[in-house]
Order: C-alpha cells, then structure tokens, then sequence
C-alpha cells in the first residue's frame, strides 16, 4: 500500500533541515538510540514515529523525539537516509536491489525492510513526479505502459511504499530536493555492523560503476 502524509513537519523543523550542512554523495545511518546530531537526523527519528509509534511519548524534561521507545519495533536498530537533489538520467529501480546488491551479490539481510519512505523539501518548478510502478509491463512492453501511480513532489510532504516497489522520477526544471528513508532491522554487511548507538555514513553502493549495470540488470529481471 502506497500512503500519503502531507504538513508532516513544522515551519521551524522545515528551516532548520533546509540549513543542515551534510555531504549529499553519502548514505547515512542513524542508529535508533543514538543521539540525533542534526536535524535530518531527527527528520528520520520522526518518520519513526509516525510509522512505528503513532504517539509521542512524555518524559520529565519533556516529549520525546527521537523515536525510543523499546515497545515500538523493538527489533528495528537504526535506518539508513540519502539526499536526493539531482538524479541524473533517473532509471526505473527497486530499493531493495539497489541497496543489498554489490558486483551482482545479492546482500538482502532476513528478514528485509518492508518499505521505503521519502519526503519532499523542495518542489521543481515543472515535472517531477514519482511514478510507482505497482503492476510491472507485459511482455515487449516498456515502463510507460505499465499500471503506474503517480505522485507529485510537494513540500512537507511524506510518502511511504512497499521497498520492493519500481519508482523513478520524471523529468523536471528546477530544485526539487527530497530524502529517502529505509529502516532496517539489519543491515546488508557491505556497510559493516548494525549498531543503534552510532550515526555514521557510508558510499551509496548504486552509484559505483560496478553495480549500476547489474542493478539494472536485476531491476529488469524483477519487472519480468
């Protein structure tokens, strides 16, 4: 299922995620007990939250925010988050297989993540629609013809899909910025250990030239 929550954070948290200075080109992990450094840390602790806890729950100095409460999927250790700002030539792709594939080796932990969330900071002027493949092409078909769920990129705007779901971007001008979220109960060990105390960042394995072609490759072997 596909779900939509839009004003998802306020102006203020809006501001300070659109002043957090951090290395675009990285995949970051935010460990689900660690402190969140910034706020794209606490963006990901929030999406938690909603999806895990639906409350906030008090304590003595205050609410808490960071998405740590042991009865809310406890066996959730951490999830991984990456700026999206500019794709270049953006191609149909499975989360799943873009993330736990390396050099054609399938990685997927068990059990795997069941869903990919992405929120939107910042529309393009023109384009730029998700287009979620929910039924894959017949045969000698191409992604065009497909059964395709089309979601525009508004600001403050959270959407959840099943994270073996196929989604690309449509063409656009302008800036549109959005981060994408994956919470893991563990992660694939081409990235090392599952730690909830730590935050860290690692290299986006998709953008290594020796797994774009087989993700590709892989992507289309799943849409067939």
């Amino acid at each position: 299922m596909i779900t939509i929550k839009n004003n998802f954070l306020d102006k203020d948290e809006i501001q300070e995620l659109e002043n957090t200075s951090m290395v675009y080109s990285k995949v970051y992990w935010i460990g689900r007990h660690a402190e969140p450094e910034n706020a794209f840390h606490g963006l990901v602790h929030r999406i938690f939250e909603h999806e895990y806890i639906g409350s906030w729950e008090p304590h003595a100095g205050g609410p808490v925010v960071s998405g740590m409460n042991p009865a809310g999927h406890s066996s959730i250790k951490g999830a991984t988050a990456w700026w999206n700002i500019r794709p270049i030539d953006p191609k149909p792709h499975s989360d799943l297989i873009s993330y736990c594939t390396s050099n054609g080796v399938d990685y997927t932990p068990d059990p795997p993540p069941d869903r990919t969330f992405l929120y939107y900071l910042k529309a393009p002027t023109t384009g730029g629609r998700l287009n979620i493949y929910t039924k894959p092409p017949l045969e000698n078909m191409n992604w065009n013809e497909s059964e395709t769920d089309s979601i525009a990129a508004i600001p403050n705007r959270l959407v959840s899909l099943p994270i073996d779901y196929v989604h690309a971007v449509q063409p656009y001008l302008g800036n549109r910025v959005s981060i994408g979220v994956i919470f893991w109960k563990t992660l694939p060990t081409i990235y090392g250990e599952t730690n909830p105390t730590i935050n860290a960042s690692y290299d986006r394995p998709w953008e290594k030239k020796e797994n774009q072609e087989s993700n590709i490759k892989l992507t289309e072997e799943y849409i067939g």
